[in-house]
């Protein structure tokens, strides 16, 4: 009879176990998400900039329209930066979905006291 109970323990930490791992799992994921957003993002931004300035720099183009252009940059990339948890939890509660375990039936009825 002891033998039961610790195979039920063992069977339930077991799933414990696995349900941590798919969780963390998942959290790993979106933050390797999060992060290639931000790398991706700010990679964009940073090039276009850079293609502004050049073309400043071959053409002589009015500072003007410069100021204009990067305004219009740094709006779009911080736009994009505030999307990014978003998007991150988004994929967090997907992956959780997507590997979490498969619903099982209930094998143990409560019983109804007399």
């Amino acid at each position: 009879m002891t033998a039961e109970p610790s195979s039920k323990q063992s069977e339930q930490l077991r799933e414990i176990l696995v349900e941590v791992a798919r969780t963390q799992l998942a959290a790993v994921s979106a933050a390797v998400r999060f992060w290639a957003g931000w790398a991706e993002a700010a990679d964009k931004y940073t090039r276009t900039i850079s293609e502004e300035l050049a073309r400043v720099d071959a053409e002589g183009t009015d500072t003007g329209d410069l100021v204009g252009r990067l305004s219009d940059l740094t709006r779009e990339y911080l736009r994009n930066m505030t999307e990014l948890p978003r998007l991150a939890a988004n994929h967090f509660d997907g992956e959780l979905e997507k590997i979490g375990k498969p619903k099982r039936k209930r094998t143990r009825v409560a019983r109804v006291k007399d």
